[in-house]
């Protein structure tokens, strides 16, 4: 599993070695690596010729807690793009009083600001917390169950930091991959780190609006517009993937 992960990390890598700040089209590849890690973690169940009939208690209820951790996150990002929306349209409607009341425009016309909700969320337990397994093969897929968990929750954190224009949903996230030891993991979280602490966790295309001139905004609006609806789909992506393999895992058990 850490081979595949690692690839995909260290190919991501590269693309943000020379990154500045946040961007929606940054954080849609981030995103798009999620089903990866899933995958890699399916690769090696099966290998492993370990099924989840055959996982003890406190595997399944780590991998449950994992997916249900994950939905909540998904739906906060996806509050979060529907809040930017939001403001956008009322941007937006602002433009469009300049030819016939510049005054009600100007009075009508401010800046986006992200929503801000991660403080409603409560990340249940990980799979950390959960009963240690005897056998090699569930000591494996403890093990790798750990890593997708801290990587996906990660994942997360840095969307959600994007999202509401606030660091404190990517460090709370950080703290549950700390013992991630993927080496291209620890330099990615150390880039994404670096442009937190610098210019803040707000994205580009968030600043270009609020910063822009008002004959700018159109432009700007609509390349904000398309960005938000590309990762609004991701999102909703993950959420089914995550929700079907959690529908499907309980399948499994009521059926044994």
């Amino acid at each position: 599993m850490e081979d595949d992960v690692s690839s995909c990390l260290n190919q991501f890598l590269l693309s943000s070695s020379d990154l500045e700040q946040l961007s929606f089209s940054w954080l849609l590849q981030l995103l798009q690596a999620l089903p990866i890690l899933h995958q890699a973690f399916a690769k090696l169940v099966f290998n492993l010729e370990h099924p989840v009939g055959k996982w003890g208690a406190h595997l399944v209820d780590g991998y449950l807690n994992y997916s249900l951790n994950l939905l909540d996150l998904l739906n906060s990002i996806s509050f979060s793009l529907s809040q930017l929306g939001e403001s956008r349209v009322s941007v937006s409607f602002a433009l469009s009083l300049i030819q016939s009341s510049p005054s009600m425009a100007v009075s009508r016309l401010e800046q986006i600001v992200p929503m801000r909700g991660f403080e409603r969320l409560v990340i249940g337990g990980t799979v950390g917390d959960q009963k240690k397994g005897g056998s090699r093969k569930e000591r494996a897929v403890e093990k790798a169950l750990a890593t997708m968990e801290g990587i996906g929750y990660w994942i997360c954190g840095v969307m959600l930091s994007g999202c509401e224009g606030d660091s404190t949903a990517y460090l709370e996230m950080r703290k549950l991959a700390a013992d991630v030891a993927i080496p291209a993991f620890k330099a990615l979280d150390s880039v994404i780190l670096a442009v937190v602490s610098g210019k803040g966790s707000v994205p580009e295309e968030v600043r270009e609006v609020n910063s822009a001139a008002a004959e700018e905004m159109r432009r700007r609006l609509g390349r904000l517009e398309k960005a938000v609806e590309r990762l609004g789909n991701e999102v909703d992506e993950r959420f089914s993937e995550v929700l079907d393999g959690r529908s499907r895992l309980l399948d499994v058990f009521r059926h044994s």
